[in-house]
This record gives structure tokens, sequence and C-alpha cells, in this order.
């Protein structure tokens, strides 16, 4: 894509999904994004906080993403017995 080039959301949500199965694929993250007008946004389960800034700076590495909202969550720590 060549400088200047408007990136539509279709190509967007491509690459965004590309870069959850890299960062979130086996970590237990349950993330599902949606791209409007270049912005995407996250929500789902993530297993651990660090995780958050993660995703968030790999989600705006990404050619075409104007922002990031962040409307995840971290599940609860299970008790161990």
């Amino acid at each position: 894509m060549g400088l200047g080039k408007e990136v539509s959301d279709r190509e967007l949500l491509k690459s965004v999904n590309k870069k959850l199965l890299q960062r979130a694929g086996g970590s237990g993250c349950k993330i599902t994004a949606a791209v409007a007008s270049g912005m995407v946004t996250l929500a789902g389960v993530l297993s651990e906080e660090y995780q958050r800034r993660a995703l968030i700076s790999s989600m705006n590495g990404i050619n075409g993403v104007k922002r990031v909202v962040d409307l995840m969550t971290v599940a609860p720590r299970k008790k161990r017995e």
C-alpha cells in the first residue's frame, strides 16, 4: 500500500485480525475487533492486565489505524484451593 492511500475498513479488519491471532492466539484471551472509519474497537476478556498494552500497541502499529478503543476487561483470577 502506497503512502497517502486510504486503507479500507475491510482490509484493515483483516490486518487487525491477523495481528490478534499473532498476539493473543494461545494466551487465553478472547478478543474481538471491529473497524469503522479507521477506528479499531477491541472487546473481550484478557487473561492478564499486561496483555492490554501489548495489544493496543500492536494495533496502533498497523497501517491505517487512526484510533484504538479499548473495551477489554481482565478475567478475575481463579482462587486456588
